[in-house]
C-alpha cells in the first residue's frame, strides 16, 4: 500500500505534494490556513503553527487527511491544480460537515494596518447577553497572528491578515472551525465571530485599558468544603475512585478534560512534567475524560490515543459524554462548571483548594509561562503542607 500511496503522491504531473492554500467555505466567509504535502506525511498550518495530520491515503479517487486525535478528516478530489471536498467531524453535537477547497501554493498575509495590532477587550453578543473576550493581534513575517482568549482560557494560535481598517484571523486544528473579521470605526473595533459552519456571533471592543477585563479563572468555579470525591472506571474498565489507597494523603491534581478539546492537548504536557516531577513528593494526577458520543468503545480508543500521543502515565478515566450538565451529575461537589479543561487542586486531606477553568496555551505568549508556573507554584504549595513525604 505505501508504494501505491507514494507513487499517487508523486507522480509527475499527478503530484500533489507541496504547498496549498486550503479554506473552509462558512456561511460568513473563508476560514484560510494551509496545508503541506510531503511524500508519506502532510501538516495542517495555521500561519506559523503546524500540526501533522495522523494519516494520508487514498480512497478510490479521493485524498483523505486524517485527523484521528479528532475523529476527523479532510476528503477531496483533484481537480487540475486545486482539491475540492469537505472537512468532516463527528462533534460533539454530532457529525458536521463543511466544503472544502485548496489551490496550489502558500497564501500570501499582509500586516499593514498598525492601528489594529496590540490587545483588545471585546464583548461578544449572543441574543440579550455579552460575555467578555480579550483579542489579541500580533505582526508576523507572514501576516498577523493572534489569540481569542475568555474566562475559560483560549482558543490556539489565530492565524490571518490586517489591511487598511479590517483584520481577518481564524483558526482551524479539527476540532475548533473559528474565524473572526472586525473593522475598525474611530477608536473601536466591530466585527463577528464564526465558529463552525453557521454560528455567527457580533462583537464590539476596545483598546485595553490594562484593567482586567476577564473573570479570573480560578473564580469560575467552586467546590464545597467536603473531601472531593469521584468514582469512575478506567480504559479497562476498572473503577478508580478518590477513596482508593493510593490517594490516602497525597496532593491530589484532578483534570477534567476531553480528547476532543485543543486546549485540553494543549495542557497536557503541563500535568504530565507536574506528575514526573513531583510524584516522588507525594503528587497524584487523575484524568476524566468527558468525551463527544458516550459510546465507551468508541470513547475509549481516542483516550488511549491522547495517552500515547502525550505520554501520559496517570489514570484516565472515562466520565461520561461532554456536556455541562453530565459533568455537573457525575461530579456534584462542583459549582459553576463551564470549561474543559478545569484543574482540580486538592490537599493530602482531601478538599479542594483551587480550581482553574480553562487554560492559557502558548498562543498566548507570557501569560502560558505565567500559568505553568503557577500550577507549579500551587503544587509545591499543597506538598509543603505536611513535613512528611508520602512513600
Amino acid at each position: 500500500m505505501l508504494p501505491l500511496l507514494l507513487g499517487l503522491l508523486t507522480a509527475g504531473s499527478d503530484s500533489v505534494t507541496g504547498p496549498w492554500r486550503a479554506s473552509l467555505d462558512l456561511a460568513g466567509g473563508e476560514l484560510r490556513f494551509s496545508i503541506v504535502i510531503e511524500a508519506e506525511k502532510a501538516r495542517l498550518c495555521n500561519g506559523p503553527s503546524c500540526e501533522e495530520f495522523s494519516g494520508l491515503r487514498w480512497k478510490g479517487d479521493s485524498l483523505v487527511l486524517e485527523l484521528a486525535d479528532y475523529a476527523a478528516a479532510v476528503t477531496a478530489v483533484r481537480q487540475g491544480d486545486s482539491l475540492l471536498g469537505y472537512y468532516r467531524n463527528l462533534g460533539r453535537r454530532g457529525p458536521r460537515t463543511i466544503p472544502f477547497r485548496a489551490a496550489r501554493g502558500a497564501w500570501l498575509m499582509r500586516s499593514q494596518a498598525p492601528a489594529v495590532l496590540g490587545r483588545w477587550d471585546a464583548w461578544f453578543e449572543s441574543g440579550f447577553s455579552s460575555s467578555p473576550r480579550v483579542l489579541e493581534f500580533r505582526a508576523s513575517a507572514d501576516g498577523v497572528t493572534g489569540a481569542v482568549i475568555s474566562n475559560s482560557g483560549d482558543a490556539g494560535l489565530f492565524w490571518g491578515e490586517a489591511a487598511g481598517d479590517s483584520v481577518a484571523i481564524a483558526h482551524f486544528d479539527g476540532s475548533f472551525v473559528y474565524f473572526l473579521t472586525g473593522r475598525l470605526e474611530g477608536d473601536t473595533l466591530r466585527g463577528e465571530f464564526h465558529a463552525g459552519l453557521r454560528s455567527r456571533t457580533p462583537f464590539v471592543a476596545t483598546r485595553s485599558s490594562g484593567k482586567p477585563h476577564l473573570t479570573p479563572p480560578t473564580a469560575v468555579t467552586s467546590a464545597d468544603t467536603t473531601p472531593f470525591s469521584f468514582s469512575f472506571p478506567d480504559l479497562e474498565g476498572r473503577t478508580v475512585s478518590s477513596t482508593d489507597q493510593r490517594f490516602a494523603g497525597k496532593v491530589l491534581v484532578v483534570d477534567i478534560f476531553g480528547t476532543w478539546c485543543p486546549t485540553c492537548h494543549d495542557a497536557a504536557p503541563t500535568l504530565v512534567q507536574l506528575y514526573r516531577d513531583f510524584r516522588r513528593r507525594g503528587l497524584e494526577v487523575v484524568g476524566v475524560a468527558f468525551e463527544a458520543t458516550g459510546d465507551t468503545a468508541h470513547d475509549a480508543g481516542l483516550v488511549r490515543r491522547y495517552r500515547q500521543k502525550h505520554g501520559i502515565d496517570f489514570p484516565l478515566l472515562l466520565g461520561g459524554i461532554s456536556e455541562q450538565e453530565v459533568v455537573s451529575a457525575a461530579l456534584p461537589q462542583l459549582v459553576g462548571f463551564t470549561a474543559f479543561p478545569t484543574t482540580i487542586f486538592i490537599g493530602r486531606d482531601g478538599r479542594v483548594r483551587r480550581i482553574h477553568a480553562g487554560f492559557y496555551g502558548p498562543a498566548t505568549g507570557k501569560q502560558h509561562g505565567a500559568l505553568v508556573a503557577e500550577f507549579r507554584g500551587a503544587v509545591e504549595a499543597l506538598l509543603a503542607e505536611s513535613g512528611t513525604q508520602a512513600d
